[in-house]
């Protein structure tokens, strides 16, 4: 009974924020110096998980290669693109 109870308190301590809260967070840009001496920042991610039909991730890993970019900076450039259109 112990160990339920420890895990209820677990929960009740977790810091709980409404969408609303969570959009108006400031994400941090952590600056660093890189191996030239410039300095450099370094984004915050996060890590997100979701289904894509086949034909476009094939297309989408094909895209990668061919402009020699990671597929999760296709996906962001993608995106701020959509957003600010739709602004």
């Amino acid at each position: 009974m112990s160990k339920i109870n420890d895990i209820k308190n677990m929960k009740r301590k977790q810091k709980v924020i409404s969408p609303t809260q969570a959009l108006s967070e400031v994400i941090k840009d952590t600056s660093f110096n890189d191996q030239d001496g410039e300095q450099s920042k370094k984004t915050e991610r996060k890590r997100v998980s979701f289904d894509l039909r086949i034909d476009l991730h094939k297309e989408l890993k094909m895209q990668a290669l061919i402009q020699e970019k990671n597929i999760y900076n296709l996906i962001e450039e993608a995106l701020e693109k959509y957003l600010t259109e739709n602004r």
